[in-house]
């Protein structure tokens, strides 16, 4: 979605659109039931008052959805930040990347759903693969707790590395990268954490969308969720055309140029490799891959990519997991203008081929309510090659304001990353990562838990649940609960 760059530093009238009227009603639930092909959106009003924070829980009653909170962040009366967190389910170890520097801190959000305490083991693995920081904490039943890595019961020195954990019965985690920008503004992202022990695999993965020049820069980060050292290379994909099949790119990534770098990662360690294309140079886009050696295996991987504008001030951060590769997924879309004025929420996608083949991917847009909106569309993606459209550009004749799910079906193995956009009261623009789910994904009955949520004090939050097995109608409530797990009342729309 490179083509976003061209209006990104348009003129700052304070052009806006007019937001969508909901009835609003004050609740500590909200029972759903979604449509096959369908999707149901709930969001906070928020509110100057003191901020409330707690976590939410999507308690199925017949099978679980695909689901994400979208917490925004006022400051000063502008929305600086937007950050989409999916849904999770419970585990009991697991890895994720941690980084303590300056103005970037990592936070982390555990919710203990169980009626009694958990103890909660962890430590952390620097980059040359030195563990340190071993403690432990207790949480209490039903009590959710989320704290910054510098803050106890962490207590971490500025590092970058790894944090892992061990817990004494299931819990849920979220992982929250934020960063200080040169405007003292609260950008905020989520970051995967990796259950451990991780399913291994030997196989390339790769991350659908990375921006490089004209603003945009993008950090790949891999974490070795293995108790061995790894190694391989990173390659930087280009979008292919009509002819051609997408091949590497040649980039400057820390500090060296070239169109691949080997990496070697001691055991639950990281690695990190950032871009820095000029901003007097046209973005390249396209798919990130990770190859392991043979005999290796594949890391976690996922990507950071950051827009600043002309001036040098970071305004969004969005990231990208690495996800298998699938013939079909399903996403949520939200379009309520086609024009870049303060309050439009312009939906993307970005699909990258994973074959050695072109790959016809068939678009469709269904409602909200499951209904088939009657537009369709086509896209060839080249061999190996990448993709990225803007739903409004895709589908020029579609009503707007528009929400619901679209679903990407391809003749091929391919991956898919959707995209959020949102321009604020300055018309700078927000990115956040909206889940696209696999539809080969089994079905599950598990509880899908939010384990962070905020709201007032600035902040609101959308939760946003969708059908993603085909034939099902999932069904449930959707629970607020406060830090102490007690009902948490919230004003709704």
């Amino acid at each position: 979605m490179h083509r976003i760059t061209l209006v990104v530093m348009a003129s700052l009238v304070p052009l806006t659109i007019t937001q969508r009227a909901a009835a609003q009603t004050t609740a500590s639930s909200a029972p759903y039931s979604i449509a096959e092909r369908g999707a149901v959106s709930v969001e906070t009003v928020g509110g100057a008052d003191l901020m409330i924070v707690g976590y939410g829980r999507a308690q199925a009653t017949t099978i679980s959805a695909a689901g994400v909170s979208i917490f925004g962040f006022r400051q000063n009366g502008v929305l600086v930040t937007e950050a989409g967190v999916p849904g999770v389910i419970t585990f009991t170890s697991g890895r994720t990347y941690a980084e303590v520097n300056g103005p970037i801190n990592t936070g982390m959000a555990f919710a203990n759903l169980n009626s009694f305490p958990v103890v909660i083991s962890f430590n952390f693995t620097d980059q040359a693969g030195n563990d340190f920081g071993q403690n432990s904490f207790t949480l209490g039943a039903n009590v959710q707790t989320a704290k910054f890595l510098n803050e106890t019961p962490f207590s971490a020195a500025p590092f970058s590395g790894t944090f892992s954990f061990s817990a004494s019965a299931p819990v849920a985690l979220a992982a929250l990268r934020t960063f200080v920008n040169q405007r003292g503004e609260f950008l905020v992202t989520s970051q995967p954490v990796t259950e451990i022990p991780d399913t291994i695999s030997a196989n390339a993965s790769v991350m659908g969308h990375f921006a490089d020049g004209s603003g945009w820069n993008t950090q790949v980060i891999l974490v070795n969720t293995s108790d061995t050292a790894i190694s391989g290379t990173v390659q930087f994909y280009g979008e292919g055309s009509a002819t051609l099949a997408a091949s590497p790119v040649t980039l400057t990534v820390n500090g060296q140029v070239g169109a691949s770098f080997p990496y070697a990662i001691p055991a639950r360690g990281s690695i990190k490799f950032q871009t820095s294309g000029p901003n007097s140079l046209a973005a390249q886009v396209g798919s990130v891959r990770i190859m392991p050696t043979a005999g290796s295996n594949s890391p976690a991987a996922f990507t950071v990519f950051s827009l600043s504008t002309n001036d040098g001030v970071t305004v969004s951060q969005a990231t990208v997991q690495a996800q298998p590769a699938g013939k079909a997924f399903r996403t949520y879309v939200e379009v309520n203008s086609s024009n870049a004025l303060s309050g439009s929420i312009q939906s993307g996608f970005a699909i990258a081929n994973t074959s050695p083949t072109a790959a016809t991917v068939n678009l469709e847009l269904t409602s909200m309510d499951g209904l088939n909106s009657g537009l369709s569309a086509t896209v060839v993606v080249p061999a190996f090659g990448h993709s990225s459209k803007f739903v409004h550009e895709l589908f020029p004749s579609l009503g707007l304001p528009f929400r619901g799910i679209l679903r990407a079906s391809s003749s091929g193995s391919i991956s898919m990353v959707s995209l959020r956009m949102r321009y604020n009261e300055r018309r700078n623009l927000l990115i956040t990562t909206i889940p696209a789910t696999n539809e080969a994904s089994a079905a599950t009955g598990a509880d899908l838990i939010f384990p962070h949520i905020v709201d007032r004090g600035g902040y609101t939050t959308q939760f946003i649940l969708f059908n993603y097995v085909p034939n099902q109608t999932p069904s449930g409530t959707l629970r607020f609960l406060s830090q102490s797990g007690q009902a948490l009342s919230l004003n709704i729309r």
